[in-house]
C-alpha cells in the first residue's frame, strides 16, 4: 500500500513538473506586441524587443507592433496591417496613436502603418527612410535586426520631433546626443556667433593697422586703357529639359504623410516595399 502511495506521488509530481515547464516556455514566449508566426525569431529576441517597444511606449506615448507572418487572408499587406493593428486594440490614447511593421513572407513585402499622431512624426520620408534601412536585413534573413532598426527608428524620429513623446515623467524628451547634433548646436550657439565675430573684427583690425599706406595696386593697375572691349553679346539656346512626377491617388496631411482609410474607420498613413 504505501508503495503504490509513493508511485502515485511521483507520478502526480512528475505531471506538475511537466505542467511548470510548459507554462514557463508559453510565458516566455508569449508577447503582446511581438508577433512571430513563422518562429523566425528566439525567444531572447523577443523578449528584448518587447522591452524596447515598452520603452517606446512609455517614453513616447506611441506603441510598436512587429508581426511575422505569411498569411494575410488574402488582404493586401497595407490592408493587413492596417486591421491588425485597429481589430486587436493597439494604440495609446483616444487617436490609437502608434506603428506595426508588417513582415509578410507570402510576398516579401514590410509594410510600415502609422495611427494617431504618429501619421504626422512619421511622413512619407521618414517612412522611406525607414525602410532603406530596413530592407537589406530582411533580404539577408536577419529579422532580429530589422525589427530593432524599426524600434530605434522610431525612437529616433520621435525623439527629433518637439510634438511628439514625452518622458515617464511627463517632460520633453531629452534631445539627440549625437556628435553632428553638438555640432549643429554649436554652430548655432550665440556664443560660438559672438567669438566668430570678435575673432573677425581682430583679424581685420590687425591686417588694416599692419599695412602701410593706402593701397595702391587694385584689379585695374596693370590693365592697358582700352584693352577689354565686348563685341559679341547674345544668347544661346542650348536645352530644355521635362521631368515628370506621378500624382499619388492618396491624400495628404499637413505633416507631409500620404493616408487612407482602412475598413475600420479609422486614418492610416505609412508605406511599404518589396525586400
Amino acid at each position: 500500500m504505501l508503495y503504490l502511495f509513493k508511485k502515485l506521488g511521483i507520478i502526480i509530481f512528475s505531471f506538475i513538473l511537466i505542467f511548470l515547464s510548459s507554462s514557463q516556455v508559453l510565458y516566455a514566449y508569449e508577447s503582446n506586441n511581438v508577433i512571430d508566426h513563422l518562429n523566425f525569431l528566439t525567444e531572447e529576441e523577443v523578449e528584448e524587443l518587447q522591452d524596447l517597444i515598452d520603452e517606446v511606449k512609455e517614453d513616447y506615448r506611441l506603441e510598436l507592433v512587429i508581426v511575422i507572418t505569411d498569411d494575410t487572408q488574402g488582404k493586401s499587406s497595407r490592408d493587413f496591417a492596417d486591421d491588425y493593428y485597429d481589430y486587436n486594440g493597439y494604440g495609446v490614447g483616444s487617436d490609437k496613436s502608434g506603428l506595426l511593421m508588417l513582415i509578410n513572407m507570402d510576398k516579401r513585402e514590410v509594410w510600415i502603418s502609422t495611427t494617431g499622431k504618429a501619421i504626422d512624426i512619421f511622413t512619407d520620408a521618414k517612412i522611406d527612410k525607414m525602410l532603406d534601412m530596413i530592407k537589406p536585413f530582411l533580404s539577408d534573413g536577419d529579422y532580429y535586426t530589422a525589427s530593432k532598426t524599426f524600434i530605434d527608428y522610431t525612437r529616433m524620429y520621435s525623439r527629433n520631433d518637439s510634438s511628439s513623446g514625452y518622458s515617464s515623467s511627463g517632460s520633453t524628451v531629452i534631445k539627440d546626443n549625437s556628435y553632428m547634433h553638438r555640432v549643429r548646436s554649436y554652430l548655432s550657439s550665440p556664443m560660438t556667433l559672438l567669438i566668430a565675430f570678435v575673432i573677425a573684427l581682430v583679424v581685420t583690425l590687425v591686417i588694416r593697422f599692419s599695412s602701410k599706406g593706402s593701397v595702391t595696386v587694385d584689379s585695374r593697375t596693370y590693365e592697358e586703357t582700352g584693352a577689354f572691349r565686348l563685341n559679341i553679346n547674345q544668347d544661346i539656346f542650348l536645352r530644355e529639359i521635362t521631368t515628370k512626377e506621378r500624382i499619388r491617388s492618396d491624400t495628404h496631411s499637413g505633416g507631409g504623410s500620404s493616408t487612407h482609410i482602412g475598413s475600420s474607420g479609422r486614418s492610416h498613413g505609412g508605406g511599404g516595399r518589396s525586400f
